[in-house]
C-alpha cells in the first residue's frame, strides 16, 4: 500500500527543524540593528561637533575674535550636548596656556597666540565625538587668497 503526504510526526520534525534555522539566522538581525543605531549616533555626533568647528574657524577670520579666542554666544548658542575647550599655543604648536571652555564675544581677554588648539566634544547620546583642530591666528587686515 503507498502512502501519500506526510505523517504528523514528520509534519512536526520539519517545523522544529525550520524553527531552528530560522532562530540562527534571525537571532544576530537584533545584534545588526543595534550596532546601525549605534553608528547613526556616532554619525550624528561627529556631524555636529564638526558644524561647531566649522562656526568657530568660519568666526575666527576675524582677528579680534581670534584674539579673544570668543565665539557669538549669544546670537547662537551651541547645541545641547556640545562642549568646547580652547588653549593659547605658541609658534611650534606647544601649549602656552592651560585648556579653558570657549567664551562668549565680547568679554574675552585678549591674546596674542599666533595659534589656538580647539577641542570639540559632541554627546548628544550614544558614543561621543571628538574633534581637535589647531587654528592659526588670521592675517590683520584680512589678506586672504
Amino acid at each position: 500500500m503507498t502512502r501519500r503526504g506526510f505523517s504528523l510526526v514528520e509534519a512536526l520534525v520539519a517545523m522544529v527543524i525550520l524553527g531552528v534555522l530560522l532562530a540562527a539566522v534571525l537571532g544576530p538581525i537584533g545584534g545588526l540593528f543595534k550596532i546601525s543605531r549605534s553608528n547613526q549616533q556616532t554619525l550624528n555626533n561627529t556631524t555636529l561637533a564638526q558644524q561647531v568647528a566649522e562656526r568657530i574657524v568660519n568666526a575666527w577670520t576675524d582677528p579680534a575674535r581670534f584674539s579673544g579666542g570668543c565665539l557669538d554666544l549669544a546670537a547662537e548658542p551651541l547645541p545641547a550636548g556640545v562642549s568646547v575647550t580652547v588653549q593659547d599655543l605658541d609658534a611650534l604648536a606647544a601649549p602656552t596656556s592651560a585648556p579653558r571652555t570657549l567664551a562668549a564675544c565680547p568679554g574675552a581677554a585678549a591674546s596674542s597666540a599666533p595659534l589656538r588648539r580647539v577641542h570639540i566634544v559632541a554627546d548628544g547620546g550614544g558614543p561621543k565625538a571628538e574633534v581637535v583642530l589647531d587654528v592659526a591666528r588670521p592675517p590683520v587686515g584680512g589678506g586672504g587668497p
